[in-house]
């Protein structure tokens, strides 16, 4: 039995005592009972706020769990690179070049290939690149070729 239900049982209860009505004891009764049937009813309200949002918050959980394996998975396809030289970068390109002496990989915007090279922050070797402007248009995962 609900809260609800049961606040009516002891309305009922109430109601076949037949109580006089003008005595000031059936009165408070009434009171009492009109006072535990509203607390039943807002309870129950309450109890149904409640599972909505347990509802929106298992709604929002899954939805989280979608985003966490896209952003956390390492197979996914479409991650950009999180190189550190490609943080600060304003570009929504950003290409990888390897250095030839130390093996460092290091990432680049457009403006750095368009510049012609770089020197490695780890090594200090001078690095070229020779790479044609269509190449990179055509196709964004090419890796500019690295001159010594």
């Amino acid at each position: 039995m609900e809260l609800t239900e049961k606040a009516a049982y002891i309305k009922g209860l109430v109601d076949g005592l037949n109580l006089d009505a003008n005595d000031k004891q059936t009165k408070v009764i009434k009171a009492l009972v009109d006072l535990v049937n509203e607390m039943a009813e807002e309870i129950s309200n309450l109890g149904q706020c409640y599972d909505d949002v347990c509802d929106q918050i298992d709604a929002i959980d899954e939805d989280l769990a979608g985003v966490e394996d896209i952003i956390y998975d390492e197979d996914y396809d479409d991650e950009p690179c999180n190189c550190s030289s490609c943080d600060d970068l304003d570009d929504d390109m950003c290409y990888e070049v390897t250095c030839p002496t130390c093996k460092t990989t290091i990432g680049l915007g457009e403006d750095s290939l368009n510049d012609g090279g770089i020197v490695c922050p780890n090594c200090g070797e001078e690095l070229e690149f020779d790479y044609d402007e269509d190449e990179l248009d055509d196709d964004d995962d090419e890796t500019p070729t690295v001159e010594e």
